[in-house]
């Protein structure tokens, strides 16, 4: 944080259902120290039991707020009936139990299993020198294996059903409504039309 602060950047993190993303805006003089901070972060975490219990505490309390945050409630109900038995269908921050209950070599397991080489990628865009980042990428995310020691996991295409959940509150002055359909995924031709006329459509309020 000190050297991010330092260097007059921006770092931070999310997790959707579908990825996990670590990223950093800097000035252009400064991709060499953010790749680096990136790759370190990356691979060499401690995570130190004080932290993850800051953390767990801190996660628990933003559960609460999200069940009171209605436009974040109702999406997750749209992908549990949408994506039902497939793991699209689960909450991004997972079920108060696990949280309580996960430790670190529950985390060092998971990272062991899905920070690999062929499921990761290195992006930047503005004011990068493409040549300079490859050979960063290679300085500081070289030594990443490739391969797996034992069975790969599984990424099974997550099936969509056409279903619907209603939940009926007469004390509520609003009703949240979401309605989905199935698209193309991400590498199909038609995802780019398809953003063109969503934004052609546009949004509401209310």
């Amino acid at each position: 944080e000190v050297q991010i602060e330092n260097l007059g950047a921006h770092l931070n993190a999310y997790t959707s259902r579908e990825q996990t993303a670590y990223y950093a805006k800097c000035f252009s003089k400064d991709l060499p120290q953010i790749v680096e901070i990136l790759s370190d972060i990356i691979q060499n975490s401690q995570f130190n039991d004080e932290e993850i219990e800051r953390e767990r505490h801190t996660i628990l309390r933003e559960m609460e707020e999200i069940e009171n945050n209605h436009h974040e409630v109702i999406f997750d109900h749209l992908h549990a009936t949408a994506y039902q038995g497939t793991p699209l269908a689960r909450s991004v921050l997972g079920s108060t139990d696990n949280i309580k209950s996960i430790n670190k070599s529950d985390l060092l397991k998971y990272l062991g299993t899905h920070y690999k080489a062929p499921r990761m990628v290195l992006a930047a865009a503005g004011g990068v020198n493409h040549d300079q980042l490859v050979r960063l990428s290679e300085e500081h995310f070289g030594k990443l294996k490739a391969g797996y020691q034992g069975e790969v996991p599984d990424l099974l295409p997550c099936r969509f059903s056409g279903s619907e959940i209603r939940i009926r509150d007469d004390e509520m002055s609003l009703a949240h409504i979401a309605v989905a359909a199935e698209s193309p995924g991400w590498a199909h031709a038609d995802t780019i039309p398809l953003m063109v006329a969503s934004t052609i459509v546009g949004n509401w309020d209310r």
